[in-house]
């Protein structure tokens, strides 16, 4: 699985990349208002930092997957699938997500 099917699947079956991408821009926003106004960040950067670690997210969580899993299962998309289902990844990672702070 691809980090981007990762992507599309963890879209479509849970709200988790909504839900960091959501936390990391009030982050960042949070930062820029403490900064002076000659050197805020205008919104579109902050957009792009976002998506660039959201994207930084999804590979961590693909690269430990992968790492998890066998070999011969890492190259069929279904066994990741149910690898994430059995070993009930989406729900971990939630939780996991309902603690995570940006310092």
């Amino acid at each position: 699985m691809t980090t981007f099917e990762l992507e599309e699947y963890l879209e479509a079956n849970s709200q988790i990349v909504d839900n960091f991408r959501d936390k990391y821009a009030a982050f960042l926003n949070k930062q820029n208002a403490d900064r002076p106004t000659n050197k805020k960040w205008s919104s579109l950067r902050i957009k792009n930092e976002t998506s660039s670690t959201v994207i930084k997210f999804i590979s961590n969580i693909q690269a430990k997957l992968s790492s998890a899993m066998k070999p011969r299962q890492r190259k069929q998309y279904a066994a990741w699938i149910d690898y994430i289902e059995r070993n009930e990844i989406i729900d971990n990672l939630e939780e996991s997500l309902m603690d995570l702070e940006f310092a």
